[in-house]
């Protein structure tokens, strides 16, 4: 049993760090989703295995130079649903990794889009170098803006809506 598991994880590990480009999300309740890019990584496919309904997501923050997108799975708003992103590194000098962040939506079994608040005023203006600290339930996105560095740490209040909790520039 040990060993079968060990082996599940494995495959899971390897096909997360080698296969980006097509992903699988298995939620609490097994119902599982096929991610995959189309249209030279501006659209994403979503596949629900168990009901066969597609949910297609236009528009993706891609990269205009050529830079190839990648997928990443987490829990990026701590409710124990797995949710997933899609990143490429920045057109510039490649200086740090934009993130385009996609949330589970149990009620709809749907991915809904993490949109980057616009009542606050953080230093990076989108997610970039995004890391998650499951202790505090924090996510933070750092910047490069001319010779400076800049932090924003973001939460999820008591609504669930996500805020601004601090910004710093070094």
């Amino acid at each position: 049993m040990k060993k079968g598991f060990l082996h599940i994880c494995l495959l899971l590990v390897f096909s997360i760090s080698y296969s980006q480009n097509e992903i699988s999300v298995v939620q609490k309740d097994k119902s599982e989703f096929k991610v995959s890019f189309e249209d030279d990584f501006q659209t994403l496919k979503i596949k629900n295995s168990k009901t066969k309904q597609v949910q297609i997501i236009n528009n993706l923050e891609a990269s205009i130079t050529g830079k190839s997108s990648h997928l990443e799975i987490n829990d990026y708003n701590f409710d124990g649903f797995t949710d997933f992103a899609s990143f490429h590194t920045d057109d510039g000098m490649g200086v740090y990794t934009i993130y385009e962040i996609f949330i589970f939506n149990p009620k709809t079994k749907q991915f809904d889009n993490l949109n980057f608040p616009s009542n606050f005023s953080p230093k990076c203006d989108m997610f970039c170098d995004v890391k998650i600290d499951k202790i505090t339930k924090t996510l933070t996105s750092s910047c490069r803006g001319g010779a400076r560095n800049h932090t924003d740490v973001w939460k999820y209040d008591k609504n669930k809506k996500l805020i601004l909790s601090k910004t710093q520039s070094y």
